[in-house]
């Protein structure tokens, strides 16, 4: 069963990327449930519902099934939402469970998953003669990269580091 050839007007906006989803939307299409339908067997309030609907659509076309927490609400955790989902669609989530946790461990394993940080200074400017209009829009303006060494330097080094940066990012 092709999902482009025959849209079904239960799963049309699902497109998997994950074994587990292609499953779920199977099941989804053979008990014709909507996504509303879904949504408010999963407990969530009305005024909630397409924020809920988006974030199911959101699971079912993600490659880790939203398990990254790329997208949260206040009602269900990751896991909670795709146990909930199992127990709506009359999956048994028992057998998944150990597909769930290759993901999660894909997930905490994975280099390119690690959030990548830049230190990033605001430079204060002292203005004693000048227009404080310039000066407040000049110490806005002034923002310098840092490198991840620079908490571990002493105050000198510190000093002599910004100051060569703002150096750099005047010229």
């Amino acid at each position: 069963m092709s999902q482009s050839t025959n849209p079904s007007k239960y799963t049309r906006r699902y497109h998997p990327r994950h074994p587990l989803a292609q499953y779920a939307i199977i099941q989804i299409e053979t008990l014709e449930l909507r996504a509303q339908d879904i949504i408010k067997t999963m407990g969530y309030p009305l005024k909630h519902t397409i924020p809920a609907c988006e974030r199911l659509r959101h699971v079912l076309c993600h490659r880790y099934l939203g398990l990254d927490g790329s997208y949260m609400d206040k009602y269900f955790t990751a896991d909670e939402f795709l146990a909930k989902l199992f127990t709506i669609l009359e999956l048994p989530y028992e057998p998944f469970a150990e597909d769930i946790a290759q993901i999660k461990y894909e997930l905490g394993h994975d280099p390119n998953s690690l959030p990548k940080h830049h230190l990033q200074a605001e430079v204060g400017f002292d203005c004693v003669d000048t227009n404080w209009v310039s000066c407040d829009a000049a110490s806005r303006l002034a923002q310098l990269r840092l490198s991840s060494a620079f908490a571990t330097l002493d105050e000198t080094e510190r000093q002599t580091i910004v100051q060569e940066r703002i150096c750099e990012y005047y010229q």
